[in-house]
């Protein structure tokens, strides 16, 4: 119950970051041409819902249904809103482009949702190398894969997972 408390506060403080201008990119996305959507990159599903980073956010929000919560606040990044809705298990992000949103990205909010590899809050550093390999980075506390215009952020205490984002690299 501790670790299900201490990844939801470190999730709720990442998408606090994210919203109040801390977020991923660096406006250069805000062109008139859309974003690439996902493609190659890491995604997550929900159901059988799939979310790819950076697909139109809208459809998404259509297929997942009411979220349990919402939240928005102007963006520093992107001109517009940047957008927070709250479903069982996780967060999903959206960030503006030319009055449209996307998917910026997935955050895991306890151990009830998994990667589509397995990986969730909760998982040992083993059992992650083992279903992606090696990092493109790695700390003592954080674990980062790449692929595609996508990064999957594995937060670590010890050896266990605590927290689990898969964001898209608007850069």
């Amino acid at each position: 119950m501790k670790r299900k408390a201490m990844a939801m506060a470190a999730a709720m403080i990442m998408a606090m970051a994210l919203t109040a201008c801390g977020g991923s990119g660096d406006g250069s996305s805000a062109s008139s041409d859309e974003p690439a959507a996902g493609g190659d990159g890491y995604t997550f599903t929900s159901g059988s819902t799939v979310i790819a980073m950076n697909e139109d956010a809208s459809a998404v929000v259509e297929e997942l249904g009411e979220a349990d919560d919402y939240f928005e606040s102007e963006s520093c990044a992107f001109e517009g809103l940047d957008k927070v809705y709250s479903y069982p298990g996780f967060q999903l992000n959206t960030y503006p482009v030319d009055d449209k949103d996307y998917v910026l990205s997935v955050v895991f909010m306890d151990d009830t949702v998994s990667t589509d590899e397995g990986i969730s809050i909760g998982s040992t550093k083993d059992e992650v190398t083992e279903a992606y390999g090696d990092p493109s980075s790695e700390s003592a506390t954080e674990l980062v894969y790449e692929k595609g215009d996508t990064e999957l952020k594995i937060g670590l205490d010890g050896d266990s997972v605590t927290t689990l984002e898969i964001a898209a690299v608007t850069e």
